[in-house]
């Protein structure tokens, strides 16, 4: 049932990077399964917002049992699903494996381009594409699961479930096992990259079409709204935007403006609580049917709840849905938790909970309170760049393309002129800085050049840069700002993430199981320091080249 490619092993060893680092000899028995746990778009505070709403044994249980990191951070630019996953699994930043954003600019395409790109593997189910997500063949380097499956001659199991494919893919690795709930399909699916056929337990889930079950189904508050006025506010709120045609307000009905079960529904199926529901099912299953923690061979399993972040997108992290969300989140875990307890065992399972960055509040509400904020599109600041460069330099076409990520500069203009790539650099950086809506700006020349001052910001910048991905300009938005955000800033609805700012890098991030000393721990942690800590539980190699440190101080003695 669980397979393994040749061709993936050699493409392994062949990223491997010389000096691998070995762990200390482990004193406790390790554990059987560990449990990692990635809620998407899941903010710190939402753990201190609703802790006396939470049920006894889900978020508590690692919030009063276990290690709880209070001040977990990532120190890189571009706060999202991508790079957050792959800092997560691999310990190690996008300016080493490549995976620096959800997306970047190709120049060689000439337009945009999503992560994970592989036109010689394909979605089973689906057709061939040249330019869609089908692999971590770009990813550089190994993470825990490459790691757990070379460590144990390839008899340790290590599965991702997800909502999102390249969610799913990333906590793979590259040898891992990844399935996630494909919503063109309304099942889930892999690639071929990992296998050639979905095993026959997945097939034989996808037949129970689970989804398909809650068409038409009616989203309720949890608990009475008189608790959510008073933690969340209204629930009409200016910003908030109706995704998937099950409206703004509570209650929500989803049925993708459809008659029956079909791809509009089972996307706005994503956009629900019963999503994490189904994702949660699939794992349960995966459990037993690949009788994970059975042996003393560890095994790993990583889940992406999904949904939260389509919820936090379209309502913003202080909506009445996403306290619900987070509420729901809490009991589903719980169950969760107490199914681990009966297969696996509390004393064989190591748990670790986390997210993968957070949110930025909906620039019209935050507005509303006094606190300067707004939605910033491409269109005017290219529009002024051009303006700018053409005045100082000559006409020409010098802007190739604007967004979040990076201002990537024309360098046929550039050259047409005779000028150096720094020199229009730094004339765009005060152009994109004389908008109050950018904060920083890092270039491609000072970063390349090591001449960043030495600050968490410059080695956020350092992080996240990648010769052959990053832009030559790169803006960081005013806090609270939404800038040049393609998919939200151009609309006037729902919120985004992808900014250094707290709102968006700081996460929970707990430990639980009997190899961790319970408490709070408030000394700073990176999250690159996830990955390593857990190959030091299992006792097995860390990441190569990992960025991370193993998190000593919380874990027992034996």
């Amino acid at each position: 049932m669980y397979k393994l490619h040749a061709s993936r092993i050699a493409l392994v060893l062949s990223l491997l990077i010389s000096g691998v680092a070995s762990t200390n000899a482990q004193p406790a028995p390790k554990p059987r399964l560990a449990v990692l746990i990635i809620i998407d778009q899941f903010r710190y505070d939402f753990l201190l917002r609703f802790d006396d709403l939470f049920v006894e044994d889900g978020f508590r249980r690692l919030m009063d049992g276990g290690a709880w990191m209070t001040d977990a951070r990532y120190s890189h630019l571009h706060a999202s699903t991508s790079p957050g996953h792959n800092v997560i699994t691999s310990g190690m930043y996008g300016y080493k494996t490549g995976i620096i954003a959800n997306s970047w600019y190709d120049r060689s395409w000439g337009k945009r381009r999503p992560s994970l790109v592989d036109p010689d593997s394909h979605i089973l189910g689906k057709e061939p594409t040249a330019d869609g997500r089908a692999s971590t063949k770009e990813l550089q380097g190994t993470t825990l699961a490459d790691e757990l499956r070379m460590a144990t001659n390839f008899q340790g199991k290590a599965i991702s479930i997800s909502a999102k494919d390249y969610s799913a893919m990333i906590s793979a690795g590259k040898i891992g096992a990844p399935y996630w709930y494909e919503a063109s399909l309304g099942r889930f699916t892999s690639s071929s990259f990992f296998m050639d056929d979905l095993p026959d337990w997945v097939k034989q889930f996808n037949a129970r079409k689970l989804p398909d079950k809650s068409f038409g189904r009616t989203w309720e508050r949890l608990l009475p709204e008189a608790e959510y006025l008073k933690r969340a506010g209204l629930d009409d709120r200016i910003g908030e935007e109706d995704n998937r045609k099950s409206g703004i307000t509570f209650p929500h009905v989803t049925t993708g403006g459809l008659d029956a079960p079909g791809p509009a529904y089972y996307n706005a199926f994503k956009h629900t609580p019963w999503s994490n529901d189904l994702e949660l099912e699939f794992a349960r299953q995966a459990i037993i049917e690949e009788q994970l923690g059975q042996d003393d061979v560890p095994d790993v399993l990583i889940i992406s709840l999904s949904a939260n972040d389509y919820v936090g997108h379209d309502y913003g992290p202080f909506s009445q849905e996403v306290m619900d969300m987070t509420l729901r989140t809490d009991r589903q875990l719980a169950d969760f938790f107490g199914f681990l307890d009966q297969q696996v065992g509390r004393d064989n399972t190591l748990l670790i909970l986390t997210g993968d960055h957070g949110a930025l509040p909906l620039p019209e509400q935050t507005a509303l309170k006094g606190i300067p904020a707004a939605r910033v599109a491409d269109g005017p600041l290219t529009e002024r760049l051009e303006s700018v460069l053409d005045a100082t330099y000559g006409e020409g076409a010098w802007v190739e393309y604007l967004n979040k990520v990076g201002l990537y500069l024309n360098y046929d203009t550039i050259k047409k002129y005779h000028l150096t790539r720094a020199e229009v650099e730094q004339t765009s950086a005060d152009v994109l800085m004389a908008d109050p809506a950018v904060w920083k700006v890092f270039t491609r020349t000072h970063i390349e050049r090591g001449q960043l001052p030495d600050t968490n910001l410059s080695r956020a910048a350092y992080h996240s840069f990648h010769p052959d991905k990053s832009g030559d300009v790169i803006p960081i938005s005013t806090p609270y700002y939404m800038l040049l955000d393609i998919e939200y800033s151009v609309t006037n609805y729902g919120t985004t993430h992808g900014m250094p700012h707290d709102y968006d890098i700081h996460v929970p991030l707990l430990f639980h199981g009997p190899w961790i000393k319970p408490g709070k721990y408030r000394l700073p942690v990176d999250m690159a320091d996830v990955a390593p800590t857990i190959c030091e539980l299992l006792g097995i190699t860390m990441p190569a080249g990992r960025d991370g440190r193993v998190l000593g101080e919380m874990i027992g003695d034996g």
